[in-house]
């Protein structure tokens, strides 16, 4: 069994790993670009030298002329999209850095949180055990316990009455004429008509039965209405209880010294949540350039295209293909040297060409499993996961699936619902109600419950 905090942690190493496996990934696709933009421009030299043997003086100046701008133009394009992605890189792992460091920052900040709470605890069980032997105390959670029974009985009345009230009611809604006799207000000091309708309405009244009929309507809306009523008077006199009984608590605590540790305690809270704004706007920088990243190596990289197009463009010329197919047809010695260097060039570009396109399709599955993985690290750390007061019980199979997905045997899926089946929250300071709990919210993160009094409804259980 591990922490939530521990988890999550686990996580953030896959997370990092990723990162490594996408550096090495990336790596190796800019050595195999890179030497494809080396092979053509070496493949290019093998034609400038064959053009200076097979062509006149005329039409060599101009095809090597040719050669000679366009590996110039491809060479100055590499060397800029070298220079931008290298830059990328840095202000990319700069970020990542600071990023690591507002997690250990967070981390230290969270710890002394941890820290603080624990003295605030302390003295409360201290405090606590003391004062639940004192007379006084004792016979005001009695008092508090027996009109929490009232109360639930009260409530319990007043919701039965009240279907029995929806209920029985219905026979007399369905009359026509006495619900207009009844709403006419007729029987009543606040019935109003001239002689013509007083005498018509008796009349009405006479052959419904309004006398008795209205009497029991009129009690079956009054009862639910009295009892919801007594339960509302018995809520109050339970909030007062329990109101003197916190302060009774409080003062004890408050004599024990329980003040300057929640200061303390208050102070560290809003340490963390800085620490929380100074991670979440690291991590929101590092994400800004994760996608420039993508779209510059991974949806594209179209500077490197640019230039490799330049030199393929240049060097499958006809004109070279015609000399090419010349220095074949009649060889001589130093023909044939050139036409095996560019034979050998080409199958050496096809190598580098094949490997380029590999390690761009892996480092493009690392980023998307990376991605996926902090996406299911930032949604479970806002949902309180990272808390110390819970745990996972089923770590290894989280370390089986954080390797499966790096991997790539296991989606990004399962990681939340393996960490969502094992997370169980485990009590923590803010859940007593002891002197009216700890007298700051929690925080993000730390969502484990809370005393009685937060919020607006009325609740018949709690600490007491």
């Amino acid at each position: 069994m591990i922490s939530g905090r521990q988890a999550l942690a686990q996580i953030e190493q896959a997370i990092e790993k990723a990162r490594q496996q996408e550096a090495q990934c990336e790596l190796a696709y800019t050595r195999a670009t890179e030497e494809v933009g080396r092979l053509r421009i070496q493949r290019t030299e093998a034609f400038r030298e064959l053009a200076r043997l097979k062509l006149d003086a005329i039409t060599q100046n101009k095809v090597v002329g040719e050669l000679d701008a366009a590996e110039r133009q491809a060479l100055n394009v590499l060397a800029s999209r070298q220079e931008a992605l290298r830059q990328l890189t840095e202000r990319r792992r700069q970020a990542e850095e600071r990023v690591r460091q507002a997690e250990g920052q967070r981390q230290a900040a969270v710890d002394a949180l941890e820290q603080a709470l624990a003295g605030v605890e302390a003295l409360r069980r201290d405090v606590e055990a003391r004062v639940s032997a004192d007379p006084e105390w004792v016979a005001a959670r009695a008092r508090v316990a027996e009109i929490t029974g009232q109360a639930q009985q009260a409530e319990k009345k007043a919701v039965q009455a009240e279907a029995d009230r929806d209920e029985k009611r219905r026979p007399y809604e369905a009359d026509p004429l006495f619900m207009y006799l009844w709403k006419r207000k007729f029987g009543t000091a606040a019935y109003r008509a001239g002689p013509f309708a007083r005498s018509m309405d008796r009349l009405v009244a006479r052959v419904v039965g309004y006398d008795k009929a209205r009497a029991n309507y009129a009690l079956l809306n009054e009862i639910p209405e009295r009892l919801r009523e007594h339960a509302r008077r018995i809520i109050d006199d339970l909030k007062d209880v329990r109101s003197r009984l916190t302060a009774f608590e409080r003062k004890a605590l408050v004599d024990a010294g329980i003040s300057a540790l929640e200061e303390e305690a208050a102070r560290s809270r809003e340490a963390v949540e800085e620490a929380d704004r100074r991670l979440a706007e690291a991590r929101s920088a590092l994400a800004d350039l994760d996608r420039t990243h993508d779209a510059s190596v991974l949806e594209g990289d179209a500077p490197h295209r640019e230039a490799v197009a330049l030199l393929a463009a240049a060097d499958e010329r006809e004109d070279l293909h015609r000399l090419y197919q010349e220095a074949l047809r009649t060889p001589a010695p130093q023909d044939e040297e050139l036409v095996r260097r560019i034979q050998a060039t080409d199958a050496m570009i096809d190598r580098a060409l094949r490997q380029a396109v590999d390690a761009h399709r892996q480092l493009k599955d690392i980023a998307q499993r990376r991605a996926l993985i902090e996406q299911e690290w930032e949604e479970l750390r806002s949902q309180g996961y990272d808390t110390p007061y819970g745990t996972f019980g089923n770590e290894a199979a989280l370390s089986n699936v954080l390797g499966g997905i790096l991997t790539g045997a296991i989606g990004g899926a399962i990681l939340g619902q393996v960490l969502r089946g094992g997370f169980h929250h485990g009590p923590s300071p803010w859940d007593s109600g002891f002197g009216g709990g700890i007298p700051f919210p929690q925080p993000g993160g730390f969502g484990t419950g809370g005393s009685f009094g937060g919020g607006g409804g009325f609740r018949t259980g709690g600490s007491f």
